[in-house]
Formats: C-alpha cells, structure tokens, sequence
C-alpha cells in the first residue's frame, strides 16, 4: 500500500473543497490552487488524495454504497470518498483517525449526515477489488470499457491499470541552458530523487509528490513541465532557424516554447488562442523562460487569423483540443466528464483547426497535427478526411524524426500511435502533414 505525507486537519478540508470544485465544473489545476497557501507537504497530501479520489471512485463508491440506504448528498458523498480512499490506499494515519476526521468534516460541512459517515465508515470491510466488471475494478465508465476492449482485446486490464497509476513528474530541460546531467544533479542536492528518459533526451522523471513553484530549476527557467509524448510533436515539426512557426491553440505554451528551445530562440513564433487567461500565462512561461521578444500572442479563432495570413509560415503545431481520452492516468477527471457523444463535436473542431494551419502553411511547410487522444474519430479519421479534403497535403512518415528507435514499433500508416502505457508513457498520436505543389 501507498504511504501518505503530513497531517490530515487542512489537507483534508482543502481536498473536499477541490473535488467541491471539480463537481461544480472547475478545471482540476485550478481546483487545487486552493491549497497554495498550505505547507509543503500538505499540498502534496491534497493533490494525492484528490487525485487518488478521482482516479478510484468508482471503485470507492462500490466499496461503500451498500452500507448506504437512501441517496446520499454529493458533499456525504466527496467525505465518504475522501476517507474510502485513505482506508484502501493510505496507510500512514490509523483507521479510527482516519473516520474520525471524515465525522468532524462531516459535522462542520453536513451535520445531519455525521452519524451516517461514522456508520458506514466503521463497518467497512476489504474494499472490491476483484469486483465482477471491469469499469468497477479499474474504475473507468462501462462505455468507454467497451469501447477500449473492441481495440485493445487482452490488452484491456493493463491499458485500464496504466490509468490508475501515479504518473511521473515529468520535466524538460532547456539543453542550451543546462545540461540533463547538471539538472539531475541540482535535483538530488535538493533531496528529490528523479532519473533520465529512456527515450527522450532533454526528459527528467520525478516519481514522488513535487509541488513545481518549490522546484529552483523551474523558478529559473531551466525546466518546464512536460509529458515525454508531448515533447515528441516538436522533434517531429523539426523547426529550424528563421523559421515562421504558428502554434494554433497554444494554450500555456508548453510545446511552442519547446520550438524556441530547441532552435535556441532563433524562429518567430506567433501562438493563437481564443482565451485570455491561457495568453497570459503563456507569455508568463515565455518570461520565465527568457523568450518573451521571440513570441507574439493573438487571441481570436485561428480560422479568423487563417483568413488574413494565407501561406505566411514555415510550420505549424496543432495540438488540437480533444477528449484527454489517452491521459487518463493525468486528467484524472476526464473520465467521468466525457461521454461517446462529444467526440464527433470534438472531431467537427479538429477539422476547422487543421483546415486553418493548412491555410496558414506555404507551399512545402509541415503541419504536425497531435492529440492526447487514442479515438478513432480524433486521430486517424481526421488525418483520413484531411487527404481527402485538402487537396495539397501528403502524410510523412514520422520515423525519421523520433529520437530513439523504440517509437517505431508504434508508427502505423505514418503517424505515431501510443496507448496508454506504451513504453510507460500516456496515450498519444502524432501526424506530420506536409503542403505540397502542384497536388490536387
């Protein structure tokens, strides 16, 4: 069993208010924001069990529900899990604590249902782990369950176990700045044990809680936060010097900022988004990062900036929204947010936002097209429609872009496909497009 860090009283009050805040539609980092003012290790205990809360309830609620008779309330609900998981996957704070902290939450937050929590709490048993399905066991949605076992057959139970894991913290590191190696040793100075990629040369995985705004290298500029998949679209754009690169839905800027590092400031980028509040934080991670005079902002559709920008740059990125359907072990909410009937909106979106970077693109410029998705409708069915629709544009095969050769058993038709837990990374696809002359 897992072993928890510091002392439950106001981790645990800022645990409910965060899954408070996810229920009400919150996004989950700006969630747990409320614990910045916590200690150290109180924040990390409140990202481990909202997180772990998250990740498992529907095994949670498996767990304790028949001792329940009537409907709970969703704040009874959030205290019963809170307390379920620390029970099932938290050893450090005894049992009886651990239900009596739920009943004191309960009496401040639900007086009526304290007696309930201290009920059901106290007569628990081994939590079902062996439960009959699948979506119980490994708490996923049964829909996506099916969905996934007609793709992945015998794989299944470990594509669903990859997502209950605790990833990694992942960093890059900024190459031209510090090396892996100095990064590495900064870290182990620092008390934090972390190791090289196998596979991605400027990656460092932390395996522990880290809370980022504590981490010098970060603060510095040296590191960013990456997932090993995500920093493969800018090995395969292979953007170089003087190059124009637009990112279309920059978001805060993680893989746009990999371009500058990569060609060591020496491109111009302009990223597009439609929301201030990501713009802003991107230009933030720009300055921490020292590029704030390589970058320029626009905040309006792409397909708008599209019209006005025919064939001005050299590549484009489209990262393009999508279900988060492949980072499940990240975007732990995901699951239970998303529905099958999203995707083909999802799929209408992707499309608008690769007819824009196929506009933005000269003749001979690349577009690399990517999702944190592993669905049919989101990767190679838009790749499929893109040929057929955008009469100039041809599929490359991205092997020779990818930086080690274990990526090529997951290349198929071209592009790059990784499912959750392929070379204990998350879901991934990845299409470099090409414009060319004289096609159609």
């Amino acid at each position: 069993m897992a072993t928890h860090i510091g002392q439950i009283g106001p981790a645990r009050d800022a645990a409910l208010a965060a899954l408070k805040a996810v229920r009400r539609g919150a996004a989950l980092g700006d969630a747990l924001r409320s614990a910045d003012r916590l200690t150290r290790h109180d924040r990390a205990l409140v990202a481990q069990l909202v997180y772990g809360v998250l990740r498992h309830q529907r095994l949670l609620d498996a767990w304790f529900e028949p001792r329940v008779h009537g409907r709970l309330d969703a704040d009874t609900r959030d205290i019963l899990r809170l307390a379920a998981f620390q029970l099932a996957f938290l050893d450090r704070v005894p049992a009886y604590a651990v239900v009596d902290a739920a009943v004191e939450q309960a009496k401040r937050e639900r007086p009526r249902a304290a007696k309930l929590v201290n009920a059901v709490l106290r007569h628990l048993d081994a939590p079902p782990r062996d439960a009959a399905t699948l979506g119980v066991r490994y708490s996923h949605p049964d829909w996506l369950v099916e969905r996934w076992r007609r793709r992945y057959g015998e794989k299944l139970p470990a594509v669903l176990a990859h997502d209950n894991e605790v990833p990694p913290f992942t960093l890059r590191v900024n190459t031209r700045r510090i090396t892996r190696q100095q990064a590495l040793a900064r870290l182990a100075a620092d008390g934090i044990a972390a190791e090289p990629s196998q596979y991605v040369p400027e990656a460092i995985k932390i395996r522990g809680a880290v809370w980022l705004e504590d981490l010098a290298l970060f603060r510095e500029g040296l590191v960013s936060v990456q997932d090993e998949s995500g920093m493969l679209v800018n090995w395969i754009l292979d953007a170089r010097a003087n190059d124009r690169v637009v990112d279309l839905a920059v978001g805060v800027g993680g893989k746009a900022l990999h371009v500058l590092e990569k060609t060591d400031g020496q491109v111009q980028l302009v990223g597009i988004d439609i929301a201030r509040v990501r713009l802003e934080r991107f230009l933030e991670n720009a300055t921490r990062l020292g590029y704030q005079d390589r970058v320029e902002v626009v905040q309006m559709p792409a397909q708008d900036y599209a019209k006005t920008h025919p064939g001005a740059f050299d590549r484009a990125i489209l990262d393009a929204p999508c279900s988060n359907l492949g980072v499940l072990r990240r975007r732990v909410d995901a699951r239970w947010k998303r529905t099958p009937a999203e995707l083909p909106r999802y799929q209408a979106r992707q499309k608008e936002l690769l007819s824009a970077a196929y506009a933005l693109v000269r003749v001979g410029g690349t577009i690399v097209y990517s999702t944190c998705s592993t669905e049919p409708e989101e990767t190679d069915e838009v790749v499929t429609w893109a040929k057929e629709n955008l009469p100039q544009l041809v599929v490359d095969d991205v092997t020779p872009w990818l930086p080690h050769p274990a990526f090529v058993a997951y290349v198929h038709r071209g592009c790059l496909h990784l499912a959750p837990g392929d070379l204990d990374m998350d879901g991934f696809f990845i299409a470099r497009l090409t414009k060319m002359e004289g096609r159609g």
